[in-house]
Formats: structure tokens, C-alpha cells, sequence
């Protein structure tokens, strides 16, 4: 990694340090180089992760992060502008204990094509919490699309930034499969009821899986399902885009956050696409091998739940993410019937009542989940996000739809 400020070189786990990044502006400073690898696979369809050290581990700035100017909203502090090999999605993570101005906001500004485009809000989720599973803290894989170039500035109303605050540039691997979105199937098992819907396999998003765990995450059984929003980007997403946003979130996750795998089971995007997320969700079922799957989605209710995440931001008048969301971004009719299918196929092999309610036990966990460990909580079998933890996920517009797709749900099982 080159820069004209000296940065210094951070390898996370299985995170590698490749293709050169350039933070301009400053001529006179040092030229720093790191040994280059691959994540994963060598190869051109290699994931790669580049990352760079903003704050220290006291929360004082560092590398090319620097204190800018004091506004009304508080201290703000700029990255300068950084260019570099391409990438596709930007993360921002810091130390999982520590300290976070509940007010701290992020913005980037994105290089592409010889030009920077308009400053962005890049969505830091503060109230989403940290999963038990994750290593780091942070917020989630922003997507840029194929970007070469990136300005972020905070804005602290205390003064103060996280502890090893670190910014990651993330290429997720490309395979033949995630350049083809359209092509769907099913999975390679005998047939249920109620029927399976299509879902598109974790090659079809082109999931690297020598940086997943091995194995398969089980748990004894599935009591709820939780629907979550991505906040990963726009909501005006093309098609052909969806697998790169998919990767990316998984890339982040696991190189950048620490998890084990992706961090929900499944994921429908707004063309009606259901993916599967995390390695064996579609297997599992009761009375087999994989009677279930623990995710990674919700703190301290992962335990008997399986999470769905909507592809999108579904919050009204908010702008993380890049685009304002506008005062009814309701999902598309799309979205609805494949999250009613998915639910239908999933809730049925279960035999669970999607009308019904179910009893959850808390793990703890702090943070984002008021529930202590041990105590119960009562939620309906289709639950939200927001119904454990406090968090507007999965966002107002899609929450308000619950009601209407618990009966949807209902419909198909007859």
C-alpha cells in the first residue's frame, strides 16, 4: 500500500494488504510499501481487502486521518482524498469495546471515471450492536459500485472518535456464477412441502468460501424469523449489481468484522431474488442433520431465530447510505411475494404459526439488546429486528408491512 503520508499497515486475521492506494494532497511526506497478497484463493478471482488505520489505539487520529475544523455539529476530522486500485464497497470498523459519540456521523465522497462525485452519508448503524460472534465493531459494507477513489470526513459533536478506527476498501472475488443473476435453481435436495421457492446459491453471488468458517454453524431448532434492511447502499440498485452488494457484505463481515459467515440466512433484493446468505440455510430443517443454522444478525437473539434481510433502506426521509430514502420508500410488490415465500417455505417446515407468537430467551450481550441474559421475551413467530434490539432495522416502510405479510405467510400454508 502506497501512500504520501506514512499509514501504517494493518493485516486483521485473514485481511491482506494489495493494490496500491494514494492519499494525495500532502507532497512532502513519506512513501510507505507493504508486502501484497491475496485473501483466499490465490488468483485473479481472489477477494481482496486493503485497510488503513485512522485513529490510534487511544482514539487519536492517525495515518491520514486528521482534526479539520470545528463546526456547529461538532469537530470534524477528513481522511484527505485516497486514490488508488479499484474497489467496490468501503467499511469502517473500530476497536468492539470500544467508546462511540452516539452522535457521530460519517460522509465519503467517491472517485470514479477521472471525477469525484458529491459528498454521501455512509450509514454507521450505531444502534445495531455488535453480534456476539463479531471480533470488531462497525457498520455496514457501503456499497460504492466500482469506485478508484474515496474522501470520508466525521463529524464529532464530543471531540472524539472510536478506538483503532480503521477504513477497509473491499474487492470482493468475481466467479462466472455472480457474473450470470439471473440464472436461479434450487439447491440439491429432496423435495418438501410447503414448496421451496427459488433461491440462488451462495456461488451465484460469488462467495469466496475459504474465508468462512468450516463447517456449518447448527442449533437445535427455529422458533422465529427476524426480517432485517441492509442500509448497504441506494435503493435504486440495478440488477446486475445485486451479487457484488451481496459479496461485499459478506467480505465485510468476515475480513473486515470478524464474523464467522455471512450475517443472516437469507437475502431478497427488489426484483424479487431470494440468495441464500449463510453457508446451510437452505438445508436445515427439523429432524436432519442441520435442524438449524445460528446466524449472526441479531444480538443476543440468534439463538432459535433465522434472520431475512431486505436489500435496501427502507427508513423513511433517511439518507443513509448515499440516497435519501424520501418519506415512503415502501418495498416492491417484488420484494413482498418473494419475502412471503421465502417465510411460507421456511415457517412451514417448522410447523410454526405465522400468526402466532413465540417465546425468546435473551443471551445478553449489552448494547443494542436491553434484555439481560436469562430473560424472556414474547415476539410474534415473523418478527423485525427492532422487535429485540433498539434499532429502526429493518426501517419504517418495510416494518408497517408485517401485519399484511404474516397473513400473506398464512395464505400459502392454508
Amino acid at each position: 500500500m502506497h501512500f504520501r503520508k506514512t499509514v501504517p499497515a494493518i493485516t486483521l486475521g485473514v485481511v491482506s494488504l494489495t493494490a496500491p492506494l494514494l492519499a494525495t494532497g500532502t507532497s512532502t511526506a513519506a512513501t510507505e510499501t507493504t508486502r501484497a497478497t491475496a485473501i483466499g484463493a490465490t488468483g485473479a478471482d481472489s477477494s481482496r481487502v486493503e485497510e488503513a488505520r485512522l485513529t490510534d489505539h487511544a482514539g487519536r487520529p492517525s495515518g491520514t486521518l486528521s482534526a479539520k475544523a470545528a463546526s456547529r455539529s461538532g469537530k470534524v476530522f477528513s481522511t484527505g482524498e485516497i486514490t488508488g486500485e479499484r474497489f467496490s464497497s468501503l467499511g469502517l470498523s473500530w476497536k468492539k469495546e470500544s467508546a462511540v459519540d452516539s452522535g457521530l456521523t460519517a460522509e465519503a465522497r467517491i472517485h470514479r471515471d477521472g471525477a469525484w462525485e458529491s459528498w454521501r452519508e455512509v450509514p454507521l448503524e450505531l444502534e445495531e450492536g455488535v453480534a456476539e460472534e463479531a471480533k470488531r465493531a462497525g457498520a455496514p459494507a457501503f456499497y460504492t459500485d466500482d469506485a478508484d477513489g474515496v474522501e470520508v470526513r466525521f463529524t464529532a459533536p464530543k471531540g472524539s472518535l472510536p478506538q483503532d478506527l480503521r477504513l477497509s476498501f473491499i474487492d470482493p472475488a468475481k466467479s462466472p456464477a455472480s457474473a450470470a443473476p439471473d440464472r436461479q435453481r434450487r439447491s440439491a435436495q429432496p423435495a418438501v412441502q410447503p414448496v421451496q421457492p427459488v433461491v440462488k446459491l451462495r456461488q451465484d453471488w460469488g462467495a469466496d468460501e475459504s474465508l468462512a468458517d468450516p463447517g456449518y454453524k447448527t442449533q437445535p431448532s427455529l422458533k422465529a424469523a427476524l426480517v432485517h434492511h441492509t442500509v448497504t447502499g441506494n435503493n435504486s440498485y440495478s440488477q446486475q449489481q445485486v451479487p457484488q452488494i451481496i459479496n461485499g457484505i459478506y467480505v465485510h463481515h468476515i475480513t473486515v468484522l470478524g464474523y464467522g459467515d455471512f450475517p443472516y440466512h437469507f437475502v431478497v433484493d427488489r426484483f424479487g431474488g431470494i440468495w441464500e446468505g449463510r453457508k446451510g440455510s437452505i438445508q436445515m430443517r427439523p429432524s436432519t442433520s442441520i435442524p438449524g443454522i445460528l446466524g449472526g444478525h441479531a444480538t443476543g437473539f440468534n439463538t432459535n431465530t433465522f434472520g431475512v434481510a431486505a436489500l435496501g433502506n427502507f427508513e423513511p426521509n433517511n439518507s443513509d447510505g448515499g440516497e435519501n430514502t424520501g418519506p415512503d420508500p415502501k418495498p416492491s410488490q417484488a420484494m413482498n411475494k418473494s419475502l412471503a415465500d421465502l417465510l411460507a417455505w421456511k415457517v412451514g417446515q417448522y410447523q410454526l404459526n405465522p400468526q402466532g407468537s413465540t417465546q425468546l430467551v435473551s443471551a445478553g450481550g449489552g448494547g443494542t439488546n436491553p434484555h439481560p441474559a436469562g430473560k424472556a421475551l414474547t415476539v410474534p413467530v415473523i418478527s423485525s429486528h427492532r422487535d429485540v434490539n433498539v434499532t429502526a432495522c429493518p426501517g419504517g416502510k418495510l416494518y408497517e408491512t408485517l401485519p399484511a405479510l404474516r397473513q400473506q405467510v398464512a395464505d400459502r400454508l392454508g
